[in-house]
């Protein structure tokens, strides 16, 4: 009895450590790889992921990766420019109008690139992306208190 119960123990034991690690620590990896793609490389993946998505033509699929060519490019300047502290309170309100004028000339840029059925979809999907961010960013939220 006892040879059998210390057997279930170390069987109970080994697949705990054989767990594979919590989410949160798989993901702040895979976040530095991809913030450390070069701005072509992820515009190459973007658009080609658009691509696949919207099933664009081939003067589409370059201008959605110049478009977002500059978007990477911008958003490379930005992290590292970052200022070390905290920006005033000021300073995070222009940086957030920056950042939604930079939302409504991609909005604008993507209309004129696509058709209206893919507009629809490309739509959708931007939406759907920003639900997941919000409900992953108040998850995160939740685990730290």
């Amino acid at each position: 009895m006892k040879t059998i119960l210390s057997v279930l123990v170390m069987i109970i034991g080994f697949s705990a450590i054989g767990q594979p690690p919590h989410a949160g620590t798989k993901g702040g990896k895979r976040m530095e790889k991809i913030k450390n793609m070069t701005p072509e490389q992820h515009a190459t993946l973007w658009s080609k992921k658009m691509t696949l998505e919207l099933d664009l033509n081939e003067s589409q699929q370059k201008q959605v990766y110049d478009l977002v060519l500059n978007k990477a490019n911008n958003q490379k300047k930005r992290r590292t420019n970052r200022p070390k502290e905290r920006p005033s309170d000021t300073e995070l309100y222009q940086m957030k109008v920056d950042q939604l004028d930079e939302k409504i000339a991609m909005k604008k840029s993507m209309k004129s690139i696509l058709t209206p059925a893919q507009y629809e979809i490309w739509e959708d999907k931007t939406k759907q992306r920003e639900l997941m961010k919000k409900k992953h960013k108040n998850l995160n939220r939740k685990g730290k208190k």
